[in-house]
């Protein structure tokens, strides 16, 4: 796990006039790689590493060549079949033990149809000088991230945006981006908040001779069907436990941490790690229970912060996005970074095997439009529209009229169902002039663009949060929480395999007669205790309600103050107010958490100086 950053250019590179550049890059990145730096550049290439040793401590220093000199690589990532690999690429004069050289081995015998054989996480770029070509590569899954920037004859590419913009030029925020993420909760296709900045699409190559960029999918093959979930579950836990220093794991209440635990547990000696916080007020002492049994040492760290509006600026730092479930994860990983230096998590298994309440609720909605479709749905949300006249904008009972009433839209029942909200009457609510100027397009027409129409809506839905809520959000703020402490976290239920097991199985099989998660439970009863399986689930989240009137209050204060919101014009005074003088309570939670995020961008426009 590292950091990578540099860039590729037309015109030829003064080394010289270019170190204070590439070393701001380098220090921007520090944090993801305590452990090493290095820097190559080329006549038309620049390639910068931050290092986080795990695999091959003493051979495996980037950027790495090849033999030869003619093939320059900085990754970031693991390649966890990389022994396997280096047999089958036996003909490459390899020089290191590492991981990252037989993704040179792949490339010089196959080209980028090479890198469809490996299996990890992992975003890397590599420069061709025989080509006189560059390449960004990113994971069919999007676990490590990439971003990239074309302007002046150069494409600069970093781990984070952080690195495109210590290149220099002034951070002009992406006014679209932000109106999307604050109906998303999460920066929506290849965007980041930063104009001009993208990400590398993940299972994409850039190619880049001359200025010309090319897109690229890489091949991926799946070798999953015919196995039996048990296999893949260990082959994926295995997989993920390759390292030259000592795994930890993330261990909650439920099912999947459990999972991931017994498995890896069963390998050798595994410390577990909880942050008592969740839905569920008896998490930690489920946690607890579940580590005895599975004879682990479990440590556990209260949910407390010294000084919370410093954390959030560094997470807003790190981040360089506003989320709204991001603290208690950041905590997590600080917790786990001071006695490992890599921990696996249980992210995924909702995700994949139909886990969430908003999967059921879907399935519910279905079931309902096959009762009362088209016009009979919309005319019986228009009368309790009315009925509910007195409520307060887009509490949760207008949202569940709201959604009863678009049936049979899905991308719009969808939508809804997560708290999109887009429309003018509630732009002029939120929004502040800035904001309103900008006219950003609607996050409801965006999300019928990209919502799958080719499938029944729950696993549309799958499909869709697959590609957008799992890489923008959850992979997102786990990336960036656990580098900012030096943590690498590995997400063994994300293991290719194991996602093309999940995605040859239709809704119904993997959640018969609405039974959520069904087939992973299946499993689970093999090799877990009952009282595990039995267990209500619990969200990984902060009571909202409670947490602004409590823990977020100092950071609502601060940031939301009337000269900070008429110096930036992004949101509206007007809202804030409201919002604050009313009670708290749940019914509010879609504004309790505007609020938040209003908050965070105020922090990240002043953190990146941002126009």
């Amino acid at each position: 796990m590292c950091g990578i950053s540099g860039f590729f250019s037309v015109a030829p590179i003064n080394a010289a006039q270019e170190r204070a550049g590439l070393e701001r890059m380098q220090r921007s990145l520090r944090h993801r790689g305590p452990d090493a730096i290095g820097t190559k550049v080329f006549e038309h290439a620049a390639l910068v590493h931050n290092r986080l040793a795990i695999i091959d401590l003493d051979t495996g220093e980037q950027p790495l060549l090849n033999h030869a000199g003619d093939l320059c690589i900085v990754f970031n990532g693991e390649i966890y079949n990389y022994r396997e690999l280096r047999e089958h690429y036996s003909q490459y004069p390899f020089q290191t033990r590492s991981d990252t050289e037989v993704i040179l081995a792949a490339y010089t015998i196959d080209g980028i149809a090479g890198f469809g054989k490996l299996r990890g996480m992992y975003a890397f770029s590599l420069w061709d000088e025989h080509r006189q070509a560059g390449l960004l590569v990113r994971d069919p899954v999007g676990i490590k991230p990439l971003f990239y920037s074309q302007h002046d004859g150069r494409l600069v590419f970093g781990s984070e945006a952080k690195a495109i913009l210590a290149q220099g030029g002034r951070a002009i925020l992406n006014t679209e981006a932000l109106h999307h993420l604050m109906n998303f909760r999460y920066a929506v296709g290849s965007a980041s908040l930063f104009h001009g900045i993208h990400q590398v699409a993940p299972g994409t190559a850039i190619s880049w001779r001359k200025g010309e960029i090319l897109h690229l999918g890489v091949p991926q093959g799946h070798l999953a069907s015919s196995q039996k979930l048990s296999e893949l579950m260990q082959q994926a836990v295995d997989r993920h436990m390759v390292a030259d220093v000592p795994v930890g794991c993330y261990l909650s209440g439920g099912i999947d941490s459990a999972i991931i635990a017994r498995l890896a547990s069963a390998r050798g000696p595994i410390s577990s790690f909880t942050l008592d916080v969740g839905d569920d007020p008896a998490e930690a002492q489920n946690a607890a229970e579940t580590a005895r049994w599975l004879k682990v040492p479990n440590l556990q760290q209260s949910f407390q912060v010294d000084d919370v509006i410093e954390l959030h600026k560094s997470l807003v730092s790190h981040l360089e996005v506003p989320k709204v479930n991001a603290l208690q994860s950041a905590m997590l990983a600080g917790f786990a970074a001071e006695h490992v230096k890599v921990a696996l998590s249980g992210l995924g298994g909702d995700e994949l095997f139909y886990g969430y309440n908003a999967h059921g609720i879907m399935r519910l909605a279905q079931q309902a439009n096959r009762l009362t479709p088209g016009r009979a749905n919309s005319m019986l949300a228009a009368a309790l529209k009315r009925a509910l006249f007195s409520s307060p904008a887009w509490s949760e009972p207008q949202r569940a009229v709201e959604m009863y009433g678009a049936m049979p839209d899905w991308s719009r029942v969808y939508g809804i169902l997560r708290n999109v909200w887009d429309s003018p009457q509630l732009r002029v609510l939120v929004y502040g002039q800035r904001m309103l100027d900008a006219a950003p397009t609607d996050s409801f027409g965006w999300l019928a663009r990209e919502f799958p129409s080719d499938a029944n809506p729950l696993e549309a839905m799958q499909r869709f949060e697959f590609r957008n809520k799992m890489v923008n959000d959850l992979l997102w703020h786990e990336d960036r929480v656990s580098m900012r402490v030096g943590l690498e976290v590995r997400v063994p239920f994300l293991d290719w395999d194991l996602v093309g097991f999940a995605n040859a199985k239709s809704s119904e099989q993997l959640m018969p007669r609405g039974s959520k998660k069904a087939v992973l439970k299946e499993y689970a009863r093999t090799i877990l205790p009952s009282a595990v399986l039995a267990r209500r689930k619990s969200g990984f989240q902060l009571n909202i309600a409670e947490a602004v009137s409590g823990v977020l209050k100092p950071v609502i204060d601060e940031y939301l103050t009337p000269e900070r919101m008429d110096r930036h014009r992004l949101f509206n005074p007007q809202f804030v107010r409201q919002v604050l003088r009313q009670p708290y309570r749940q019914s509010r939670r879609w504004h309790y958490f505007m609020l938040y995020l209003m908050a965070q961008t105020h922090m990240l426009v002043e953190a990146f100086d941002v126009e």
